[in-house]
């Protein structure tokens, strides 16, 4: 996952939203969630969809905000997540600044044997109210990645609190299924559908090789690290699309950088 820095609501969306609940007939002052759930998602189905994902496509650097799997801001490939859940929140229902840009999490095109892997993203949540919170920056950079494993864990070393780190675990294991399934003593049974865990371990690999040709060239030092990690922060900025799984290069490569930095 990576820290997402949400941009102000777009005026032609913002617009739009006043209408749809001026509209005569739209009864959107007597609805009450969620016994008024599906109400509440007709008026939401009234909203420029196409607009909004090609908007948080952008904002996102076309890069699913829970997996970092590679979006389009295409209905194909891209889905409008309720980061407060439609059917708890009547006021964030049609608030941008409560809209993500995920994945289909293996809905679409991943067909593979369901007793062999899993859904994830918004797919596998569902309705459950989460901890986990890409906007906040200061969770986002609690979030690890094992290198041989290629699994997402919260990092103990940020001070962060020992209780929100459970509950963002859990979110990440058992919500939004990140590290696939896992059995009762916490490993990990299958991947997901999208095959997350195989990917991120892909990129673990591809960094791993890199350090050790960069070693035997002599030119793996903590500067030139900064460089790449600058490099790849750039793609992070304005309106740039980023490579799928980015966030997990980084934190590797911000790793190595500290402990040659030590060393030195």
């Amino acid at each position: 996952m990576l820290y997402i820095r949400k941009k102000r609501t777009p005026d032609a969306i913002e617009k739009t939203v006043d209408e749809i609940k001026k509209t005569p007939g739209s009864g959107y002052e007597e609805i009450h969630v969620p016994e008024d759930s599906q109400q509440l998602r007709a008026l939401f189905d009234m909203m420029p969809k196409n607009d909004l994902r090609n908007e948080l496509y952008k904002e996102q650097h076309g890069l699913c905000a829970y997996c970092m799997k590679r979006i389009t801001g295409q209905q194909s490939d891209t889905r409008i997540e309720h980061y407060k859940a439609l059917s708890t929140d009547k006021k964030a229902a049609l608030d941008y600044q409560n809209f993500l840009g995920v994945c289909y999490g293996g809905e679409k095109g991943d067909k593979v044997d369901s007793g062999t892997s899993c859904l994830c993203c918004d797919a596998a949540r569902g309705e459950k109210e989460l901890t986990i919170n890409p906007w906040n920056k200061r969770q986002m950079e609690a979030i690890g990645y094992y290198k041989k494993t290629g699994e997402i864990f919260v990092r103990q070393d940020v001070g962060l609190g020992i209780d929100l780190q459970k509950a963002m675990q859990r979110d990440i294991d058992d919500v939004l299924h990140l590290n696939g399934e896992k059995d009762s003593a916490g490993r990990i049974k299958w991947d997901t559908r999208s095959k997350l865990v195989a990917s991120r371990r892909c990129i673990c690999d591809s960094v791993c090789s890199q350090f050790e040709r960069w070693s035997k060239k002599g030119i793996l030092t903590a500067d030139f690290l900064q460089d790449k990690i600058e490099k790849l922060e750039e793609k992070l900025r304005d309106d740039n699309i980023a490579d799928e799984y980015i966030g997990v290069r980084l934190y590797l490569y911000k790793r190595k950088e500290e402990k040659l930095r030590r060393k030195h």
